[in-house]
Parts: structure tokens; C-alpha cells; sequence
């Protein structure tokens, strides 16, 4: 039986008040990931706050998804189905939804540490003028063959010692969502994902955000949670052709090639160039499929 917490702190109207002026929604889109669904939940099950909201939005899902989150009775998971779109379609759905002060993001695949929640609201009190922040991750990359993981490669060293949002816009991180956090100011203000990418609309989210607050970043070099970058099986990093990664790169930098942030990056035209020579080369049968590719000699 999954894990149940419906513990409260509080329970008079003045204890409630509070609990949702602190609230923390949580948004994990999934699709066809009720194999695996149970490991985020039950991690935010085991978070020392409890002052939070999980917003699971289903992305068309067409196995058990429904059946396994709806086996949870805590009335802080929401789970809530939308029609075939896409992450960043169904983040923004949760964006739409999520009632919380802050709002943070945890794929299907990952889990938050215990202490995650209760340490970002600490940073969030201390820092008074921060409104986004990103901490530090175990991060593994992991090769698999359908369901069965293959090969493991510990990748936890790209997180540097301090970081700013500069460096995120010149690309000196691989930049990703899970662990994320930010006011719900950031939602207020109308930015949301764009979902005319499939891919790296995280990172896209992160420039939004920092080209508008470039002095309200704060990087949290301590580690949080589990980011677990899957190649092979149902992973959409993976199964994005060599291609579309240099059409992305050129739809990132086109948007914001007149950002202040980018004022010196380096990695345009590289990266675009960089994947479509890859793109000629797998076509002559020179490089390996995508989800193989991290992974070569």
C-alpha cells in the first residue's frame, strides 16, 4: 500500500490561514509513467514541511497513471488529465492551478530529499529579496534498454560551487527544472513555459525569468534531491532527433538574442552548427541513435 500522511501542524482557522500563506505547490506532469509514479509522490510524502500542495497533471496518459495516484488518500495530491499536448503544456497547467506563495517542479522520474521543501522555505525567509532559487542534485544519467536500466553514469560534478544566472544564459550549467523553485510572482506576471518547444522550455523558462529579475536569483549549492536523466524507454530527452536539438537551440536564441544576459555567450552558433553536422553524420551511419549517444566511447 503507498504511503498516506495527513498529518497537520495545525487545525484552528488561525493555524490554517498560515499553513496556506507558506503553501508550496509541487507540479509533476507525467505521461504513461504509472510504473514509475509512485516514486515522487512518495517522496513528497516524506517531506519534514507539510505545508504543500502536489498538482499531478496527466499529459493524455493512456495506462494505470490514474488508478495508482488515485490509490493515494492525502487530499494534498491533485491529479488533474489533460488532452495529449506536452511537459510544457501540462507545466503550464499546473501553473494555471497551483495555489501555493511558492512553486516548485519535480518530474516523474525524480525524487526530492526529505528535507527539500523545509529547506527552500528557510532560504526563501532568510533571503527577503530572492525569488527563484536552485540547489544542487545527485544527478545520474541512465541508459536503458525498454524498462531495464543498462548503464549509470554519475554526472552530479556539472553542478559548480557557486553559479549565477548569467552563467545559466551562457549556458555553463545544463540547466533543468527539477529542484526549481520560485514566488508565485514569477506566475502573476504572466510567464509561463513555451510550448512551441519540446525540449530545453525549461531553460528557456529560467532566461524569461532572469532577463526580467536579474538580481533576485539565488543558487543553493547543497543537495536536494534526485535528478535521474533517462536515455532509452519513454525518456523525451532521448527521443529528440539531432535536429530538432540545433532547431531549438536556434528557436532559444533567437527569442532572446537581444537579452542583456546573453551579452557575451559563446555557445550560438556552436551549438546549432554542432547538431546538425551530428544530424549528417548519424544519417551516414556515423554517430549512434540519440538515446546512445552520451553514452559512447
Amino acid at each position: 500500500m503507498p504511503a498516506s500522511d495527513t498529518r497537520a501542524p495545525e487545525h484552528n482557522l488561525f493555524g490554517i490561514i498560515k499553513l496556506m500563506d507558506n503553501l508550496i505547490s509541487i507540479i509533476t506532469p507525467t505521461y504513461n509513467r504509472g510504473y514509475i509514479i509512485r516514486n515522487p509522490i512518495d517522496s513528497i510524502l516524506k517531506q519534514t514541511y507539510l505545508s504543500w500542495e502536489l498538482l499531478i497533471v496527466d499529459d493524455g496518459s493512456t495506462d494505470n497513471t490514474e488508478k495508482i495516484v488515485g490509490s493515494y488518500k492525502d487530499k494534498r495530491i491533485k491529479y488533474i488529465k489533460q488532452k495529449k499536448k506536452d511537459q510544457a503544456a501540462a507545466r503550464n497547467k499546473g501553473l494555471k492551478m497551483a495555489q501555493g506563495k511558492w512553486i516548485t517542479y519535480l518530474d516523474s522520474d525524480n525524487e526530492f530529499l526529505p528535507n527539500y521543501l523545509g529547506v527552500m522555505i528557510k532560504t526563501f525567509k532568510k533571503h527577503k529579496r530572492i525569488l527563484y532559487i536552485l540547489p544542487k542534485a545527485n544527478r545520474t544519467l541512465e541508459l536503458f534498454a525498454g524498462k531495464k536500466l543498462i548503464k549509470i553514469i554519475d554526472d552530479s560534478v556539472d553542478f559548480p560551487s557557486s553559479l549565477t544566472i548569467k552563467d545559466i544564459f551562457l549556458r555553463k550549467l545544463h540547466f533543468d527544472l527539477n529542484g526549481f523553485i520560485h514566488s508565485v510572482k514569477i506566475r502573476d506576471e504572466g510567464i509561463r513555459f513555451d510550448e512551441s518547444i519540446s525540449v530545453m522550455e525549461d531553460w528557456e523558462f529560467i532566461m524569461q525569468i532572469g532577463e526580467k529579475h536579474p538580481e533576485n536569483f539565488l543558487y543553493l549549492p547543497v543537495i536536494l534531491y534526485n535528478y535521474h536523466q533517462r536515455y532509452g524507454g519513454d525518456g523525451i530527452v532521448s527521443n529528440t532527433s539531432y535536429k530538432q536539438w540545433a532547431d531549438i537551440f536556434e528557436h532559444i536564441y533567437q527569442k532572446h538574442k537581444n537579452d542583456k544576459l546573453m551579452v557575451g555567450q559563446s555557445w550560438y552558433p556552436d551549438r546549432v552548427n554542432k547538431w546538425n553536422k551530428i544530424e549528417k553524420n548519424f544519417k551516414k551511419g556515423l554517430i549512434p541513435p540519440p538515446h546512445l549517444f552520451r553514452f559512447q566511447k
